[in-house]
């Protein structure tokens, strides 16, 4: 410090604490900031800056109308990647985006909010007090494809681009209850590469109530021409796990289990019927036919495996709303369906998990890749798990890594997916 030009105090190692407050509480209180003032320079301070009318415009309409001039030729005369369609676009309205449009570099966030409804589709379909990890982790990655279609993406190359989830690295914090909220969604792009016609983003993202984290993770997408994905090869041999293939035929053709149909069919069936295979949801989500392998004590750690399958039908609504004229079966409904076999072989292990409810494990890293696709005209999936991991203690617990397969070619793989059963709540 100087008085009239002589120093009269000398500081050392001085240093300043920030309390009670969070990382996420700083970043979104400057995001708020820089939302604001976005908001008042574009003069639409009385809503967001795009809302639901534009996102579904943009999943099944004009792309022109939503992000301007450069994408009209992709109204009528090319191909571009999309949102899904409802019921399967997972986004409301988006709040604010920090990149300037058309300028393909990482950095800067995009601002998204859905609400959840209480009485939708997927609780209803799920038959337990939870939000289906289908759901949320497209609630994460749908800002992933919006912002990469508002920084004009599909204008880097003159072929027509698909849009391909690649894979994760994520963490559940809480579960999400049906109960009336609003989660935000908080993404960026954090590197892209360009390798010929094929285009490789990857994403960190943030899912929030209120504030808290729910669901966080990073992730990774590509942009590729359909000759590109017919030839991919799917999971290579030396990434598959060891000890793969984990059980060999069972010299029967008779399944372990064929389950119940029951309603709702789809999205928009309203009927719905008491609950009788506990484990799994109604037909609108469940994503398995049938158990054709249980073994509690097999896979390599002989902890338990199981394998089961599903019929493909070009006819099932995923199909139609995910993607406008490019028909695959989101990655999410497969991590799903890992999930439903979860639950399938940790019911008869805990026999009083009637009396609780199940949750996806929280603060357990996990992740999964994709080297595939499921089309149409697919004939069968068969989704495969090994038990890695039981704990009785302090609250039932469950741990599996497993394979998604799409006639006989193995497409997805999914590592350290968790199940905690609740009890009492």
């Amino acid at each position: 410090m100087f008085a009239d030009g002589q120093k009269i105090v000398l500081f050392k190692d001085m240093g300043m604490q920030l309390s009670n407050v969070s990382w996420t509480d700083i970043e979104q209180f400057w995001v708020d900031k820089k939302s604001n003032h976005r908001l008042n320079q574009t003069h639409v301070q009385d809503g967001p800056l795009f809302g639901r009318s534009m996102l579904e415009e943009f999943s099944k309409g004009k792309p022109s109308l939503v992000f301007g001039e450069p994408y009209r030729s992709f109204d009528n005369d090319r191909f571009m990647a999309r949102l899904p369609r409802p019921p399967y676009l997972l986004m409301d309205r988006v709040l604010a985006i920090e990149p300037p449009q058309w300028s393909l570099k990482p950095d800067g966030w995009i601002t998204c909010e859905v609400d959840i409804d209480p009485d939708a589709w997927y609780f209803r379909s799920n038959q337990i007090p939870q939000l289906p990890y289908c759901i949320l982790n497209e609630i994460a990655l749908q800002p992933c494809g919006f912002l990469a279609a508002y920084m004009g993406s599909v204008l880097k190359s003159k072929k027509d681009l698909r849009f391909r989830n690649l894979g994760g690295k994520v963490n559940i914090h809480q579960d999400v209850l049906p109960e009336a909220c609003t989660l935000t969604v908080r993404s960026r792009l954090t590197q892209v590469s360009e390798v010929s016609d094929m285009l490789l983003e990857a994403f960190e993202f943030q899912v929030l109530k209120q504030g808290v984290t729910v669901y966080q993770g990073e992730t990774n997408f590509g942009f590729f021409t359909r000759e590109a994905l017919a030839a991919q090869k799917g999971i290579r041999d030396n990434d598959l796990p060891d000890g793969y293939p984990w059980a060999a035929a069972t010299g029967s053709d008779k399944p372990y289990k064929i389950l119940t149909d029951k309603p709702p069919m789809a999205p928009d069936d309203q009927q719905t019927v008491p609950l009788r295979d506990w484990a799994m949801p109604a037909n609108a989500l469940r994503m398995i036919d049938q158990i054709d392998v249980f073994d509690p004590q097999g896979g390599p750690h002989g902890l338990g495996y199981v394998r089961a399958s599903k019929e493909v039908d070009p006819g099932e609504w995923f199909f139609k709303a995910h993607f406008f004229q490019d028909p695959v079966c989101p990655g999410s409904l497969g991590l799903e369906s890992l999930y439903q076999l979860l639950k399938f072989i940790a019911l008869p292990r805990w026999s009083d998990a009637r009396d609780g409810r199940w949750s996806m494990a929280c603060n357990n890293a996990h992740a999964w890749t994709y080297r595939g696709q499921i089309l149409p005209e697919n004939k069968v999936v068969q989704i495969e798990a090994i038990v890695t991991r039981i704990q009785d203690e302090p609250e039932p617990a469950i741990f599996v890594d497993g394979l998604l397969s799409v006639d006989g070619l193995v497409i997805y793989k999914m590592e350290k997916f968790g199940l905690i059963l609740k009890r009492g709540k």
